[in-house]
């Protein structure tokens, strides 16, 4: 144990479980020349999920699940495929399902993102719905904040693909759908003579707050990350023309994209560049602090071109053998799909950070790429509460939580070859 480093990771005590951080000798390996070695050692309080489970536990696909700690250490699971929501609690037993498939209150029908406070009560957007349903800590529906003006299409119906809940009230905070995604629901609109839909919306790399305090949802855009110059897609209603039009939008092998998460005072985190610069922003997105490490992108070699392709197709070709409930992107057809992980260009260089997650008492850990550039599970920066950089988790001790909760509680996803979700709750302690 190495004092004066436990606080960093801002983890109350627990009895269970230790995370042990240990200064180790420092390797003079180019990438993490001025890393600072931590070791954790982390215990499982409970799994839930798998194929053994209850049926209260038998989640959808992984991909599927989204997830939040409340106060009292309840972890709320957005089970979207199932159309439900699962509170489990600090015991890793059901508290209860909310929720489930339907047209009524308080029931989902399309449905992809969670936000839960502190306090318990949580928030899902559905798209069919055109509104966000609020619920209270007991689970019940405490009403409908409807999307302003008509009903959306398709177009924007995908909105937003990342939501967390903003400490400061009945407040949202949202990025948006991938450029990709969008640009496929207008093609079909086109095809199918549907009018443009010139409704408003940040993109991937932007985040708006949502107000719910009100009747009707008031969207307010707070922050526009860094974007790689495109080219404008062609707007056309021919298939023949898809392929420029996926090409246009759609995020090259690398392309930095906008990681993010907001800390418990509202602050928000992100990364939107190749380089280590992790940008603090206030409430209203003015940044107020950059976060810098020296550690430098990765030139794009033929190598690297080489090795994301096959790294690419070994996965498409895993998936295959043991097809998952999710659908292969961009279609069903293999070799359509093995052709787009063969044709799709590649960005000059290999962003260094790949993901940021925010502590429960208002540490970070960044996650960088790994030894492969094509490895997104790297190691992470550990960040104390007042945004020091403390050390250094190898890559995979432990992986990158999905949640961080309170008293030192984290999740983990995990799936099998059948893509059969599992949700791992630990704790870990000073």
């Amino acid at each position: 144990m190495v004092t004066g480093l436990a606080p960093a990771l801002a983890l109350a005590p627990a009895p269970a479980i230790c995370l042990a951080l240990t200064l180790a000798p420092i390797l003079p390996s180019p990438s993490a020349a001025q890393d600072r070695p931590l070791t954790a050692d982390m215990t499982e309080v409970y799994r839930t999920g798998g194929v053994n489970a209850p049926e209260w536990a038998l989640f959808g696909p992984a991909a599927s699940l989204q997830t939040g700690f409340d106060g009292a250490g309840n972890l709320v699971v957005l089970d979207a495929f199932n159309k439900r929501v699962v509170v489990v609690g600090p015991d890793g037993r059901l508290v209860r399902i909310v929720g489930r498939e339907g047209e009524g209150p308080g029931e989902f029908q399309a449905v992809r993102a969670i936000a839960v406070w502190r306090d318990g009560r949580f928030a899902v957007p559905d798209t069919e719905h055109s509104a966000v349903q609020l619920f209270s800590p007991d689970g019940e529906l405490e009403r409908f904040v409807r999307w302003p003006g008509e009903p959306r299409n398709l177009s924007t119906a995908l909105r937003h693909s990342e939501i967390r809940a903003d400490p400061r009230g009945d407040r949202i905070i949202a990025r948006g759908v991938e450029g990709v995604l969008v640009e496929m629901m207008s093609f079909g609109n086109r095809l199918q003579g549907y009018p443009e839909d010139d409704t408003e919306g940040v993109d991937d790399r932007a985040l708006e707050v949502l107000d719910l305090s009100g009747d009707v949802v008031a969207p307010e855009p707070v922050l526009q990350g860094w974007r790689a110059p495109r080219p404008e897609p062609p707007s056309s209603t021919s298939l023949d023309d898809w392929p420029k039009i996926v090409a246009a939008v759609e995020d090259r092998y690398f392309e930095p994209g906008l990681h993010w998460d907001v800390l418990p005072d509202g602050t928000i985190v992100y990364s939107d560049s190749t380089t280590y610069a992790v940008k603090l922003a206030s409430p209203d997105g003015s940044v107020t602090r950059v976060l810098r490490r020296p550690l430098a992108p990765e030139a794009l070699s033929e190598r690297i071109r080489r090795g994301t392709i096959a790294f690419r197709l070994e996965r498409l070709e895993e998936r295959l053998a043991n097809p998952p409930s999710t659908s292969l992107p961009f279609g069903t057809d293999p070799e359509q799909s093995r052709r787009r992980i063969r044709d799709r260009e590649f960005y000059h260089e290999v962003p260094v950070v790949q993901g940021i997650r925010a502590t429960w008492d208002g540490g970070l850990w960044i996650q960088r790429r790994g030894e492969n550039p094509w490895d997104d599970q790297g190691p992470i920066d550990v960040y104390d509460t007042d945004r020091e950089y403390v050390g250094t988790l190898s890559a995979g001790e432990p992986a990158m939580p999905i949640a961080f909760g309170p008293n030192g509680l984290v999740a983990h996803l995990e799936s099998d070859e059948f893509d059969v979700a599992t949700l791992v709750v630990s704790r870990v302690e000073r």
